[in-house]
């Protein structure tokens, strides 16, 4: 179980470190809102 969290709230941090950038459409911008669509990956040739 300790070790569970332990992975969950690795992962929590590591998605918490993305935040902002908008590489993939499942992280946060800046203010908050989801990426989606103006993520690099949805964009034609984009990526990070």
């Amino acid at each position: 179980m300790k070790k569970m969290i332990f992975l969950f709230a690795l992962l929590l941090c590591s998605m918490a470190a993305y935040a902002g950038n908008c590489d993939y459409s499942w992280q946060t911008a800046k203010d908050g809102s989801r990426c989606g669509g103006r993520a690099a990956d949805q964009r034609p040739g984009g990526g990070p």
